[in-house]
């Protein structure tokens, strides 16, 4: 393993043991310690990487957005476009993303609720992810599968929300099992969706 690839694999290992550390312990009680010890790498190691906790917190966030403006870009490439927009949104509940768990996810809501810095950070990679999302709807209603009169930036932040509040609910309640909901979700977004006769 040459120099490049060894600091790619301790920036992917810091990644991984900061997103166990904040699902298991919240943004506050985890510490730059704990991280480095979880990815087994000296804490010094850290800083080579990230700047502090909350630039690896960041880091953590504008991945899973980039993972979810991806989506939606190789979604733009197939039609039916709202085949992309409803497979999208279940795999978001589904498998929020690596190294992203539906726990960490809540966590990440609440710290940018609280933290400015954060905030600003989540904000600038949300629409990012949510203008190529928006872009992937006006394609569906270009192609005629979904209403035409939309504001596709507003449905998009809309149907995002949702997303949120399922992956919400699949971390806090044992008893949801979103599998068992897939076919009520995928009518009720369809429904919404769906051009007026």
């Amino acid at each position: 393993m040459n120099r490049q690839q060894q600091k790619q694999d301790t920036r992917e290992k810091l990644l991984a043991a900061a997103a166990a550390c904040f699902a298991e312990k919240g943004y506050a009680g985890c510490s730059v310690a704990d991280i480095a010890r979880k990815a087994g790498v000296a804490q010094g190691a850290m800083y080579v990487h990230f700047k502090n906790k909350e630039a690896l917190f960041i880091a953590m966030i504008t991945g899973e957005h980039g993972q979810g403006a991806e989506k939606a870009r190789q979604a733009l490439e197939a039609s039916p476009y709202l085949e992309g927009v409803v497979g999208i949104m279940e795999s978001c509940i589904r498998d929020v993303g690596f190294p992203v768990d539906h726990r960490l996810w809540t966590e990440i809501l609440a710290v940018t609720a609280r933290e400015p810095a954060i905030r600003e950070a989540f904000a600038v990679s949300d629409k990012a992810m949510r203008t190529v999302f928006a872009e992937l709807l006006r394609k569906a209603a270009d192609a005629g599968e979904i209403a035409r009169d939309l504001d596709f930036d507003a449905v998009a932040v809309w149907l995002y929300a949702l997303v949120d509040g399922l992956i919400a609910r699949t971390a806090d309640d044992t008893d949801f099992d979103f599998q068992k909901h897939a076919a009520v979700f995928e009518t009720l977004v369809r429904r919404a969706l769906r051009p007026q006769q």
